[in-house]
């Protein structure tokens, strides 16, 4: 899987022209992308296939917003026409365009979840977050290089600036 934030781009965020923490930089750039993913979602277009269940008038997928939705299949049954159905994008909600319920216990969801392009915003929580790990990290213990001053909140995870950028992206279930 590609990163929707670059090496170099990070590197430039954290005013970095060496390239002695390389990987590291690049672990910190994944480790950001899977934390804020988990609190709203794919950052970037991403394949997905979802059981979920049925006996409702909704089938709620796990990972949103949705692009598109593939296919939906009862567990153990036929295939239902796309066409028939409607995504409800933001929320990833799929319901009969004309109404209906979903009468099997289960189904399997196929569709694209994530963004067509990472938001501004979010992507400066990408970069933020990454500069809140590195500032973090090991070398020194909360300390930056060894030195004898603290770094601010280095025990969060998530730094106020970054969840005043993702709050307008926070998804229902993350």
């Amino acid at each position: 899987m590609t990163s929707v934030l670059s090496l170099s781009d990070a590197k430039l965020h954290l005013n970095i022209s060496v390239d002695t923490w390389n990987a590291e930089i690049e672990a910190f750039i994944a480790a950001a992308e899977a934390a804020l993913e988990e609190r709203v979602g794919p950052l970037q277009p991403r394949s997905r296939t979802d059981r979920v269940r049925g006996g409702g008038p909704a089938l709620a997928l796990y990972a949103s917003p949705a692009i598109s939705l593939t296919s939906v299949t009862e567990v153990g049954g036929v295939a239902l026409t796309v066409a028939d159905l409607s995504l409800h994008t933001s929320a990833g909600v799929v319901r009969f365009v004309h109404g209906g319920t979903f009468t099997g216990r289960e189904y399997d969801v196929a569709y694209t979840a994530g963004r067509g392009t990472c938001p501004d915003d979010l992507m400066l929580a990408v970069k933020e977050l990454v500069r809140h790990l590195w500032q973090s990290s090991q070398r020194g213990n909360g300390q930056r290089g060894g030195s004898a001053e603290v770094v601010p909140g280095a025990a969060y995870m998530f730094p106020n600036r970054v969840l005043e950028l993702i709050s307008p992206h926070l998804s229902v279930g993350f």
